[in-house]
């Protein structure tokens, strides 16, 4: 809890700030929200390896191979870093750039999870025969 309310307060603060700024220096109000951002960002990612620790001794319990899980993971990983930086593209104006960076990262979740499309191909045609 104490986690969250610390995020909380960070992006208040930095959004009342950057509000603030934004009419008269643009510029260090989008640095402001950018560094904040990154601070944020590093909660999440403390919270992410305490999720996966977890997931992963609960998956190997029930014996689940991580070659079936461990795609989607890393594919949910890609789209949460990918909307992060599309969203500060946009706030900096960049949508064009933003599209990109959500083009790529479609692209790289795709290409993570092609073993798990590979591996389920491989159930179905066992199964199959």
């Amino acid at each position: 809890m104490g986690g969250i309310l610390s995020v909380v307060g960070i992006a208040l603060t930095a959004a009342i700030f950057a509000l603030v700024l934004q009419k008269d220096a643009p510029g260090p109000a989008f640095l402001l929200t950018l560094a904040a951002g990154i601070l944020i960002f590093g909660f999440a990612v403390r919270g992410v390896g305490q999720i996966a620790q977890t997931l992963d001794g609960v998956l190997s319990a029930a014996g689940i191979e991580d070659g079936l899980y461990l795609p989607v993971v890393k594919a949910v990983g890609i789209a949460a870093v990918v909307r992060v930086a599309a969203a500060f593209c946009r706030d900096a104006g960049q949508s064009s750039l933003a599209a990109k960076v959500e083009l790529t990262g479609a692209v790289a979740a795709m290409a993570v999870c092609l073993p798990l499309f590979q591996r389920v191909l491989e159930m179905v045609s066992t199964l199959i025969r």
